[in-house]
């Protein structure tokens, strides 16, 4: 009986490991790519793409 407890409570303890090892993981690749986190980089994009489609529609007008 206290071997099954035994060896439940060090299962559980390597689940504990390995969930915070991946945890550290996200975090660290988080901060190291702020685009993944930041909404606003896809309203940049977005009017970036709307400002060359303006630029190419003057320049077909102009020709």
């Amino acid at each position: 009986m206290a071997t099954a407890i035994l060896h439940s409570l060090k299962q559980g303890a390597y689940t504990a490991i390995a969930l915070y090892v991946v945890f550290i993981a996200v975090v660290t690749v988080a901060s190291m790519n702020p685009q993944l986190t930041a909404p606003a980089s896809v309203s940049t994009q977005s009017s970036l793409v709307e400002l060359d489609r303006a630029a190419v529609n003057t320049k077909g007008r102009v020709s």
